[in-house]
């Protein structure tokens, strides 16, 4: 049966829970993350032999889809101690965050994984690839940096994380609310360090955070996260990368959302060649890690805003977060028979009607579909969705989105 966490109670084996997995920092910086991440999230127990041995964390979060903000709960952690595996703790109490967030407002939840197939159970469907390159500072071709940046650190962090909630809106992009989220991603990197820029009002309006790799004066560095609004903000953060070439050799990039960094480099290519193999490389690589599920599907369904001609179809959702949740529990899934608008104005009726086509899928497939993760015809041949060619072909010319990317690491 799960509880709420209770600090007093639970803290030191919370603690020892992450000790045995591998999630605790080192040094003085262990039990203040800890303490942070306790005091920031809502979390519920399960115990094993009378002690807490699976926790699972969430926070209030916003979602954007398109120019909608949606009220959304990110699962922030789930976690269980070496006594407390395969037990189907950790997909209840999952489950069970989730339909707390609900009752609080939330129709959608989004979480980082461990690796894919796991959370599917419980109805979330793959996100967009996050794309990062190696590069050469030297090799960006950007403006000469023309004046100092102020230097950010972890007591920073709720004036970096008020930036990051300010940053440019895109679609499926996610904010997570507290700030001391921000200050936990601070903590984990041992070689953390901020610089950015403030207006004349003393505000920080762009920076980025960076992980120094402490081990090798020069680097990799890893770029964290950059927060700007403006293509002059973003080009003097980049500025500010290229006036570290000096010594460093490589640094770590996130492509931002909308943005080609590969477009900014001086032959990359060539850069490739001459340091193949080392940790220097300038490298691509491309991984999907985040997913999200739809839980309040007529909430998100009228987000969309599609121009082009009115598709309209009944939609059979299976919903299997339905078999984890506790028999209590207010909310029971999206599953069921829908009657789908999609167009300038879209919406999700409960009902059938005989007269339209039918699409058979998953809430996580549709969740993919709902945000634009890929095309609908290929949707259909990697995930679950039945549905007559016409009608994928009719929501392939209509269902055209940018790439969405949360432009947040969990």
């Amino acid at each position: 049966m799960s509880r709420p966490y209770d600090k007093e109670r639970d803290f030191e084996h919370h603690c020892r829970i992450w000790k045995e997995i591998g999630w605790w920092i080192e040094g003085d910086r262990g039990k203040k993350a800890s303490s942070l991440y306790c005091d920031t999230c809502d979390t519920i127990v399960e115990e094993v032999h009378g002690e807490m041995e699976v926790g699972a964390s969430r926070c209030p979060a916003i979602f954007w889809h398109q120019k909608a903000s949606l009220p959304a709960v990110l699962i922030v952690g789930v976690y269980a101690g070496r006594v407390g595996r395969q037990n189907g703790h950790a997909l209840a109490l999952t489950a069970e965050s989730i339909a707390l967030a609900v009752d609080e407002g939330a129709c959608i939840a989004s979480l980082g994984i461990f690796d894919q197939g796991f959370y599917d159970r419980i109805g979330f469907g793959i996100g967009s690839y996050i794309r990062r390159m190696t590069v050469d500072p030297n090799s960006l071709q950007v403006p000469s940096l023309e004046r100092a940046p102020h230097r950010l650190g972890v007591d920073d962090y709720e004036e970096m994380h008020a930036a990051r909630l300010n940053r440019r809106p895109v679609h499926g992009r996610v904010d997570i609310v507290p700030p001391g989220i921000t200050g936990l991603d601070c903590l984990e990197a041992d070689g953390g360090f901020g610089l950015g820029f403030r207006n004349a009002d003393g505000v920080l309006t762009h920076h980025m955070w960076l992980d120094s790799n402490d081990k090798n004066e020069f680097g990799p560095y890893w770029v964290e996260w950059m927060v700007w609004n403006t293509r002059s903000e973003f080009m003097e953060l980049l500025s500010v990368l290229r006036s570290l070439g000096d010594q460093v050799r490589g640094v770590r990039i996130p492509d931002p959302p909308e943005v080609q960094i590969q477009q900014l480099l001086s032959r990359p290519f060539r850069q490739a060649g001459r340091v193949q193999g080392s940790d220097y490389a300038v490298k691509n690589t491309s991984a999907a890690y985040q997913q999200h599920r739809i839980c309040d599907l007529p909430r998100c369904v009228e987000a969309f805003s599609l121009p082009g001609p009115e598709v309209r179809f009944n939609l059979e959702l299976e919903d299997p977060i339905q078999a984890y949740l506790p028999e209590h529990s207010n909310w029971k899934g999206c599953g069921g028979d829908w009657i789908i608008t999609l167009g300038d104005t879209s919406s999700a009726v409960s009902g059938r009607d005989s007269d339209l086509p039918t699409m058979k899928t998953t809430v996580g497939a549709f969740t993919r579909l709902w945000l634009g993760v890929s095309a609908v015809s290929g949707l259909a041949i990697t995930d679950s969705i039945d549905a007559p060619g016409e009608l994928l072909g009719r929501l392939d010319q209509l269902i055209r989105l940018p790439r969405p990317l949360t432009d947040w690491d969990y």
